[in-house]
């Protein structure tokens, strides 16, 4: 894996890897620019290319920005379901750029009882309001687009959640963090976010955004009081969120739990109710390649796509 800062709001990673199991290797090369939105453009762009284990031939080249949102915000919701509280009723998300809606419409397949979804922007607070005035059609345009409509869990977010839940646009963030029991974090920041005395005892956060040395979103002596979870723990050490304790002398790495162990065994979860439990999701290249494969054999399956002789 490699990550460079490209000057200015700007940076790209390359992943790559071997998903044996479906017999397919491929890397992602993805890229950030944050003031593309000013430019008219996506700030995300990148291709996930994949490769034949057996033969080493090209199978599919795959545009990544779709396929990164999907499987990060599933990610995200495989620890909610493990580590939330499944009452959850209040959802925050820190952060409105094109991973928001992903990862909204992930939580909401998992958090059956939320029926709040709060918005905020920590450098522009019109943009959240803005952001959770068009999250219901967002969320709708994109669950049409491009899940089949015969999967009911899709459907019925449509037909029915969607219209149950409210989504606020806020200015306030201590309060906001307040009254959520669950908590997304998606921006680039590189300084603290979420101060660790406005987690309440029992709430649940996912950090995102933390992918590079030097980003950081949440408070990292709120990992005191916290159990820490990761996808890669190496890698989170150095890239991650957990890279500010890890520095400051707050946890150690091994203090860090991987959300796989956790779902294997029981006894790695949530016991307690009034705990605070954190995912640090820097995401690993199986995921990307595992979304690619599905994706390309769903695009077999269904007759799309483009088929090129090289």
């Amino acid at each position: 894996m490699v990550y460079e800062q490209l000057g200015g709001e700007a940076d790209m990673d390359i992943r790559s890897g071997v998903l044996a199991s479906k017999h397919v290797f491929g890397s992602k090369l993805f890229a950030w620019f944050g003031e593309n939105a000013k430019r008219g453009l996506p700030e995300l762009n990148g291709l996930v290319n994949l490769y034949s284990s057996d033969t080493g031939e090209p199978v599919a080249v795959l545009n990544a920005t779709a396929l990164t949102g999907f499987r990060t915000g599933a990610a995200g919701a495989v620890a909610i379901r493990l580590l939330a509280n499944p009452d959850a009723t209040t959802l925050l998300v820190v952060g409105t750029g094109s991973q928001a809606p992903y990862q909204i419409m992930a939580q909401l397949c998992v958090l059956p009882k939320v029926t709040q979804v709060i918005l905020a922007n920590s450098r522009n607070a019109k943009k959240a309001q803005a952001a959770a005035a068009q999250m219901s059609m967002t969320l709708k345009k994109l669950l049409n687009q491009t899940i089949r409509a015969t999967n009911s869990v899709v459907t019925g977010l449509i037909d029915h959640r969607l219209s149950e839940v409210e989504f606020t646009g806020v200015t306030d963030l201590p309060a906001a963090v307040q009254r959520s029991q669950v908590i997304v974090t998606a921006t680039p920041a590189t300084k603290l976010l979420i101060q660790a005395d406005w987690v309440q005892p029992g709430t649940h956060l996912n950090a995102i955004g933390a992918d590079m040395e030097g980003k950081q979103e949440l408070d990292a002596e709120l990992f005191q009081r916290a159990q820490a979870y990761t996808d890669d723990v190496p890698q989170a050490s150095e890239v991650g969120e957990i890279q500010n304790p890890i520095k400051a002398g707050v946890i150690k790495p091994e203090q860090v739990a991987e959300i796989g162990n956790a779902l294997l065994d029981p006894t790695l979860g949530r016991h307690d109710a009034n705990a605070i439990t954190i995912f640090d999701s820097t995401g690993i290249a199986l995921q990307d390649l595992a979304a690619a494969n599905l994706a390309f054999v769903r695009a077999k399956e269904q007759g799309v796509g483009t088929q090129v002789d090289l």
